[in-house]
């Protein structure tokens, strides 16, 4: 028996409005033109999606491009899972490099604006600062030579009391070391208002509790470089 032409036309229907939602929703990245399956806003790509063209993307889109969460794999097979904002890789991701004759290459890390930063989204972490201590400040740069340099500013060092006497300057008491070490310590008191400590020959990752006098932070060097630790401490 002849099947009804509407309910032939049912699936063809659908097909054509499925097909015609997909055209409507742009994706804008250029290389993932081609085919979108998901979620829309506005006639653009926004929410959770597939969107296949020279290379193909599946995740969180937004605005046409892949934004959030999201796995990334180019033409070549290489791929990147992680954290995309406007089209780009940001945050904490990994990367899989395919390689003919050798088994796959792995990149684990951070990325900023598409590049891969580091291992670590900050080469240094603060675990622990004493209550006078107000500010912390950390500088780093990649060097063949590994050292911690430590500069203490403390309010009242370096001034003059009723008497016209200069107040103490806080300085570096005693280094612990919790993991890693170092090959030597040197002290500079030439600075009118701070005191130095360097830490030479630093082995990385190094965590190190360092006294100043009554006061302690807690702080560990990820990478190998040379760091400049700026402490300010209220007293």
């Amino acid at each position: 028996m002849p099947m009804p032409s509407r309910l032939l036309l049912l699936p063809l229907l659908s097909f054509i409005s499925i097909t015609l939602s997909a055209q409507d929703c742009a994706v804008d990245k250029e290389a993932l033109k081609g085919t979108y399956s998901g979620d829309c806003k506005k006639g653009k790509a926004n929410g959770t999606g597939k969107a296949v063209g020279t290379d193909t993307y599946e995740g969180e889109f937004k605005s046409g491009l892949p934004d959030g969460k999201g796995i990334y794999t180019w033409s070549n097979g290489n791929t990147h899972s992680g954290k995309f904002v406007k089209g780009l890789r940001e945050g904490k991701g990994i990367a899989v490099f395919k390689r003919a004759s050798a088994p796959d290459s792995t990149v684990e890390g951070y990325w900023k604006n598409d590049l891969y930063a580091g291992k670590y989204e900050k080469p240094y972490k603060i675990y622990f600062t004493s209550k006078s201590i107000t500010e912390t400040e950390v500088e780093f740069r990649k060097d063949t030579h590994n050292q911690v340099t430590f500069f203490i500013t403390n309010t009242s060092g370096g001034g003059m009391d009723l008497k016209g006497e200069e107040t103490p300057r806080m300085d570096v008491s005693e280094v612990q070391m919790v993991t890693g070490a170092y090959a030597r310590i040197f002290k500079n008191s030439n600075h009118a208002k701070k005191t130095e400590t360097i830490i030479y020959d630093l082995t990385c990752p190094a965590r190190m509790k360092v006294i100043i006098e009554s006061e302690q932070i807690e702080i560990e060097f990820l990478e190998a470089g040379i760091y400049t630790v700026n402490i300010r401490i209220n007293g």
